[in-house]
């Protein structure tokens, strides 16, 4: 068991160091504060030191609740969950003084008895993690587009129970029952959470694009839309802008002449989703016409033709849009 410990905590550190440079140095079409960077890494490191404090406890028997620091990592990821959300979920966060109240659990767990601080570091997270998901299952009208971030964000939830049912019973637990039990299910959701990533590169910007449609004012006053609505199918139909495979939000709306903000209240409102998938979708219809045109081209070379950067990122998108693969579209085509 000290060695499945072991592993899965080395697999949760690797994982959480990696996303933290992905959300740092790349995800380009999200625009990220300083305070967004600061709460990401605070839950991320956050989750590589309480692995790593596991692997200590797997590999040299370390009593972790009854150690100080170990308390107050528990306690600084709910605060650290809540104020990234908010990051992820809602455009321009503006934070007041009552906000710190957020971080009354890592204030208190450094002056708490020990035995005490786990069990309110679960029930604090526990109440974060069903607000966010109240807020996401609030977009009732956005449902539709994006059915895997629902069930993404469910399971979570799910998670966040079954977190809330480990902090009640822990003063009933042997504690290295409850270093395994909790190791596991930071490694799982590490795993779901990578995995979503390879599969929905674009969850969190997708998930943005959402929100902000349904919080926000909207900022298209004034904007003759169906100027501009022309403006964005000229770009992509006759000048195939989407074959650029660095075109990006930003870029686009300095094409359309529009604000990225604007552009995407623009691409929501009227296409029903949101600009990862406006671009996939034009991609995909061309890649179709050319997988029939052009019967002697590699699917290599019809995804560079159509703008994917790789022909994983080509494969998932046409399976996404289609429900099949490229060659099977193909075959099916020719009989």
């Amino acid at each position: 068991m000290n060695t499945i410990g072991s592993l899965l905590a080395g697999f949760s550190i690797i994982s959480a160091l990696m996303l933290m440079l992905i959300y740092l140095f790349a995800l380009e079409q999200m625009s990220k504060t300083s305070a967004g960077k600061i709460a990401c890494c605070a839950v991320l490191l956050g989750l590589a030191g309480l692995q790593y404090a596991h692997f200590l406890a797997f590999r040299e028997q370390l009593p972790l609740l009854d150690m100080r620091i170990y308390c107050v990592l528990l306690a600084v990821l709910p605060a650290a969950f809540f104020f990234f959300s908010r990051e992820v979920l809602f455009d321009q966060t503006r934070y007041q003084r009552r906000d710190t109240v957020h971080l009354a659990t890592v204030f208190a767990a450094c002056v708490l008895p020990l035995k005490l601080v786990p069990v309110m570091a679960f029930l604090v997270g526990t109440g974060y993690t069903c607000w966010f998901s109240v807020v996401v299952f609030r977009l009732r009208e956005q449902r539709g587009r994006f059915k895997f971030e629902i069930f993404f964000f469910s399971a979570f939830a799910l998670m966040a129970f079954v977190a809330l049912v480990l902090g009640l019973a822990l003063p009933f637990l042997e504690h290295s029952v409850f270093y395994y039990t909790y190791s596991i299910a930071i490694s799982l959701a590490m795993l779901m959470v990578v995995s979503a990533l390879l599969i929905f590169p674009e969850l969190l910007s997708d998930l943005l694009l959402v929100t902000r449609s349904a919080y926000a004012s909207s900022k298209l006053h004034g904007v003759n839309v169906d100027a501009k609505l022309l403006r964005l199918e000229e770009l992509m139909i006759k000048d195939k802008h989407y074959q650029d495979e660095a075109l990006n939000l930003n870029s686009l709306a300095e094409l359309v002449e529009l604000s990225p903000h604007q552009l995407s209240e623009l691409i929501n409102s009227h296409f029903a989703y949101g600009f990862p998938r406006f671009m996939r979708e034009h991609r995909i219809r061309a890649a179709k016409t050319l997988l029939i045109a052009e019967p002697s081209a590699s699917i290599l070379s019809i995804s560079m033709m159509t703008g994917f950067k790789s022909q994983s990122s080509f494969y998932t998108a046409f399976k996404e849009l289609t429900g099949e693969s490229p060659g099977s579209y193909r075959r099916k085509a020719f009989g």
